[in-house]
C-alpha cells in the first residue's frame, strides 16, 4: 500500500530572514507613517495604519501556511501548495523525466527566468528576478504536456516543467520515481 509523503521546502531557505526583515520593516514603517500622517492628514493615516496591519497579518499568515503546507505525494499526485502565493497538482503519470537542475545565467551574469515553470520554493520569485536572490535549485521534474499552475490572485498558467528548491529534494525525487515505477508495474498487469 502506498502511504502519503510530506517533504517540507522552507526550512533551508533564506526566506525566513526576508520574512523577519519584511515584519521588521512593516512594523517601523507603520508606527513612523501613523505619527507623521496623524498631525498632516488624519484620514491618510488611518487608511495607511490599515494597510500596513493588513500586510503584516497576510505575510504571518503566509509564512504559517507555508510551514503548515508541505510538498506532499498523496497516493499518486503531488501537491505542492506555496503559502498562500501559489500551487500545483498534478499526477505522477504527468512526469515525462525528472533530471538535476541548476540555475541558468546570461551572458551578463543575470539570472535567466524562463517561461511557463512553476518554482517549489519559499523565496519569493519576484526578488529573485529584481535582485537575483534564490535558493539553491536542485531538480527539474518536466512534464509530458503543459499542466495548469495557480499563481498569485488564483491566476491560472500553463507550466512545462518544476523547478525544485526543496529541503529533502533527492528524498523526494527518490519517492517519485519509486511510485513511478509501480504504476506501471501495476498498469502492465492489469
Amino acid at each position: 500500500m502506498i502511504q502519503n509523503d510530506s517533504y517540507s521546502f522552507h526550512k533551508n531557505s533564506s526566506y525566513f530572514f526576508l520574512f523577519l526583515a519584511l515584519i521588521h520593516e512593516q512594523i517601523i514603517e507603520m508606527i513612523v507613517f501613523h505619527i507623521y500622517l496623524k498631525k498632516e492628514e488624519p484620514n491618510i493615516a488611518l487608511i495607511m495604519l490599515a494597510l500596513h496591519i493588513y500586510s503584516v497579518i497576510y505575510m504571518l499568515g503566509d509564512y504559517n501556511l507555508m510551514r503548515n503546507s508541505p510538498i506532499r505525494i498523496i497516493k499518486e499526485k503531488v501537491v505542492m501548495n506555496i503559502g498562500a502565493r501559489r500551487s500545483l497538482y498534478f499526477n505522477l503519470s504527468e512526469i515525462d523525466y525528472i533530471k538535476p537542475a541548476s540555475i541558468k545565467y546570461n551572458k551578463s551574469g543575470g539570472i535567466i527566468n524562463e517561461k511557463e515553470v512553476f518554482h517549489a520554493t519559499a523565496f519569493p520569485r519576484i526578488l529573485t528576478i529584481i535582485f537575483g536572490i534564490s535558493d539553491e535549485l536542485k531538480y527539474e521534474i518536466i512534464f509530458k504536456k503543459p499542466v495548469n499552475a495557480r499563481g498569485y490572485f488564483g491566476q491560472k498558467q500553463k507550466t512545462n516543467k518544476v523547478l525544485l528548491y526543496m529541503d529533502n529534494s533527492s528524498e523526494f525525487v527518490n519517492e517519485i520515481q519509486k511510485r513511478i515505477k509501480i504504476t506501471v508495474a501495476t498498469t502492465k498487469f492489469v
